[in-house]
């Protein structure tokens, strides 16, 4: 893919109908080790497919990948797909990980990725968020069961390098590139929860598409702290709908938690991986990074 080809994709997106937020692959078309790649159409040069490869460390992520309508049955989809996973494993990813569809399951499947989780994409109406601020004031000021030793504050850059070591431990893999980017579009959008002896016990980091903020990475050491920083997060949002995608079994305490908070849940993607992810120590996901969606 190059500079010429940005305006191909735009009508390629549209044709598929992809639904992903186009500032979204802007901001990760910018990461200095991501890697795309585009299929034509030799009789006219149109792009008919796509394919994106991210290293993150030990962890790869495969994403961004569409096809054609026209093109599909053809073995693009795999040829798309094996060119990514070499390109990770030249960076020295051992895992590769990706968000599917229902419809491209089967196609990852022939190709050895194994399901691990599924991810649901929980959202709550500006709405029905402005009705429960104007009328839950308590819950929205105090905090229910909130850890009254617990700090949440403006995530600032200073916060970084801890945060970093921290967001390594908990997830598996080097998301400092994508943190970063985040933070310098989206500024002031970041929140970081510390306890009484100052130690991240959790963040949060929101972005925008359109009128709806979408929150992600979101990680915690606890029910309790995941409930204080995300009502700080709604506190601040002005009552615009907010999404948040997770990638955990139901029943959790990240989907009590957000079902508590009236958020309502649609499973949309499986997660798949291509290898052995060490299990990942640390604090737990209660949203994962918007952008990498497939």
């Amino acid at each position: 893919m190059n500079d010429v080809d940005l305006w191909r994709i735009l009508q390629l997106r549209e044709t598929v109908r992809w639904s992903g937020d186009p500032r979204a692959f802007e901001l990760l078309r910018g990461m200095d080790e991501a890697r795309w790649a585009v299929a034509e159409d030799g009789s006219d040069g149109r792009v008919v497919g796509m394919v994106g490869a991210m290293p993150l460390g030990k962890v790869g992520i495969l994403c961004h990948l569409a096809v054609h309508g026209g093109y599909r049955g053809r073995g693009l989809g795999a040829r798309l797909t094996s060119w990514a996973v070499s390109y990770l494993l030249s960076r020295g990813v051992e895992v590769v990980r990706l968000d599917s569809t229902r419809a491209a399951e089967g196609l990852y499947r022939s190709m050895g990725f194994e399901p691990v989780l599924g991810r649901t994409e929980y959202r709550l109406e500006g709405g029905v968020l402005a009705a429960r601020l104007r009328g839950d004031r308590h819950f929205f000021v105090a905090g229910v069961g909130e850890d009254k030793a617990l700090r949440v504050t403006p995530l600032s850059f200073g916060d970084l390098p801890e945060l970093y070591g921290v967001d390594l431990w908990s997830y598996g893999a080097d998301r400092s590139a994508l943190i970063m980017a985040t933070l310098r579009r989206y500024p002031g959008w970041g929140l970081v929860a510390r306890d009484a002896s100052g130690r991240i016990k959790g963040y949060l980091v929101r972005s925008a598409s359109g009128a709806t903020v979408r929150v992600g990475p979101f990680m915690t050491s606890s029910p309790d702290v995941a409930r204080a920083l995300l009502i700080r997060a709604l506190q601040t949002d002005g009552g615009r709908s907010v999404e948040i995608s997770l990638p955990a079994p139901k029943g959790s305490p990240a989907h009590e938690l957000l079902c508590e908070f009236g958020f309502v849940g649609r499973r949309d993607r499986l997660r798949m991986e291509l290898g052995e992810a060490s299990t990942p120590e640390g604090l737990q996901t209660y949203g994962t990074t918007p952008y990498l969606a497939t």
